[in-house]
Formats: C-alpha cells, structure tokens, sequence
C-alpha cells in the first residue's frame, strides 16, 4: 500500500476516554493534523513476479489478469507507536494488463498499460472507521527494452520505464482513495539468470519519483502532498520443477517516501520488508497460473500487510 491521506477524527477519540484511548487519540491527532492520503502505492507495476524479465519472440501479444488482496491489521506512523487495537484494511484489487513484444533496430523492446480496480474497505484506526473507496485506479504505461537479451546463456537485462496517470477514483474529502491524484515515474533496472534447466535468479531496482497532488488537506483545507522519492529491491531464487511447476521464493523492500502537506513533515512514508512465495503453473506454452502469498516483517509509516494474496493468469499469443 502506498501512502496518500487520512484524517482521524481526534474528537471522537478522546469521547471515549481512559489513559490508552486519550493516549491513541493524541496519536490519531498527529495523523490528523498532518492529513494523511492513504491509497495503493503503484506496486501493480513495479511489483515484480519471477520470470518476468525473460523475454517473448517480438510479435507477441501478453493478456494478463491479477486478483490482489491484502490484509492489513495494524497501523505504524514515523516516530509513533504502533496502532494494533481496532486497526484495519482489506485491500481488493484486479489489474487488467496488456504487453505487446517488438523489435527496435535489434533490440527487443515492449510497451504496456495496467489498468487497475476495485475497492478499499473496511478501514479503521483505533476504532475510528472511514469510508470505503471503490472504482478506477490509476493507469500505468510502460516500455521497456532488453540490452542484453541472450537466450542461450539464459541471461536477460531489461529497462523500464513506468509511468502513472493520476485519472484513477479520488476525493480530497476522503480518507481513503483508490487514486493517488498525482503522477508517479519509475525507472526500473531488472536482471535474469538462469543456472542450469531448473535453478534462476531475478533481481530489480526502482527508483520512485512521485509528482504533487495539490489537492490534498481534507475537507476543511486545500494543500499540496509531497513525497521525497523512494528506492525499491526485488529479488527471487526459482526452481523449475520437472512437472511444469515454478516456485520461488522472493524479498521486497522500499525505503525513504517521507511526506511533507505543505512544508509540514507528516507521520507517513514508504518503508517495509516483505516476504512472498510463489507458484507458477504453465498449463500450455501459452498459458500460465501463477499464485502468490505474502508477509510484511516490517513497515513504518503506513499500514503493514500482515497477509496478501495475489492470484494471476496469462495468455500469449
């Protein structure tokens, strides 16, 4: 998940008395003041699933279709205490994606877009609920092209480039929105390597620069959002079993993202470690199941994912 804004209701937590509750409510307080925008962060693009980086002959046409769920059950703001008691989210969210493979003066190259959507629910932070937000996500764009591209020595080297568009579901007088209101680039540097007929190894990095969404601050305020960019690393260790099945074993993590609402530091930034296992499953040489599960360990300045699902299908032609 991805910061964007949030504004507790500091009033109605302190209602509710007792040392804890006001202790709580100074903390939901800060959020406040600060006026958090809390929508997914654009790992639908930069979220990578191993073997991503081999390429398809240039002609290639790629459909691909994902079901993301997370889980969130605490809440960590920067330099606060964590928020477990009565804190939640789910996260439902399905991306159409489309990839088309070509060839550049020698060069394979490809261009993509990512349309997500779907729904934030359930959210709540000690107790405070806020609306959900359902509907469009933002479009992702992409191309890419591989420098190194050497089938035999099962060794790839690919550069993308990640672009999104703030026309995705938002509304500054909400806590939670599905769009950002802001544009998102990501260069990305990815590199594959294959061992032998069943061990490989994927490795990425991004770097994450986000655009000002100047219309933030709630309902009572019209301020600017921003972030400093983010750094991000991708890795995955995959063996290919005789039967047609992938699994692999990965890490995510991404630092920095501290956000400012005007010239004041807010309590979010983008800071976590995951865990994720996966499955892949060619059921032809065209068509692929894949499915995912995933863990946080750690996560400052946001919600943390303590369970999140992603389930995938792909179609080449």
């Amino acid at each position: 998940m991805k910061r964007s804004q949030t504004s507790p209701n500091a009033k109605i937590m302190v209602a509710q008395g007792g040392p804890r509750r006001i202790r709580l409510a100074l903390v939901l307080g800060l959020i406040s003041l600060s006026a958090l925008i809390w929508a997914p962060r654009p790992v639908w693009a930069t979220e990578l699933e191993p073997d991503e980086f081999v390429t398809a002959p240039p002609g290639t046409t790629a459909l691909i279709g994902y079901f993301v769920y997370g889980d969130h059950d605490s809440y960590q703001p920067v330099g606060g205490p964590s928020i477990n008691h009565g804190t939640h989210l789910d996260e439902v969210v399905g991306i159409d994606r489309a990839a088309e493979y070509f060839d550049v003066g020698g060069v394979e190259a490809l261009v993509e877009f990512l349309q997500p959507f779907g729904t934030l629910d359930n959210a709540r932070i000690a107790g405070a609920r806020y609306s959900a937000s359902t509907g469009i996500g933002d479009t992702i764009f992409a191309a890419a092209v591989w420098p190194i591209n050497d089938k035999a020595a099962q060794r790839y080297l690919g550069v993308t480039l990640y672009l999104t568009v703030p026309d995705g579901a938002y509304n500054r007088t909400e806590t939670i929105n599905l769009g950002g209101h802001r544009m998102v680039y990501d260069p990305e540097i990815a590199f594959h390597q294959g061992f032998d007929k069943h061990w490989s190894a994927d490795v990425s990095g991004d770097f994450i620069a986000y655009g000002d969404n100047d219309d933030a601050g709630g309902a009572l305020a019209r301020e600017t959002l921003s972030e400093r960019p983010t750094a991000q690393l991708q890795g995955f260790l995959n063996y290919a079993w005789a039967n047609k099945v992938v699994t692999s074993v990965g890490y995510e993590g991404e630092r920095a993202g501290r956000e400012r609402l005007d010239d004041v530091r807010t309590t979010a930034e983008t800071n976590f470690d995951e865990v994720r296992l996966v499955n892949s499953y060619s059921v032809t040489p065209s068509f692929q199941l894949l499915a995912e599960v995933n863990h946080q360990f750690s996560n400052v300045g946001g919600f943390k994912q303590d369970l999140g699902v992603t389930l995938r299908t792909l179609y080449a032609f």
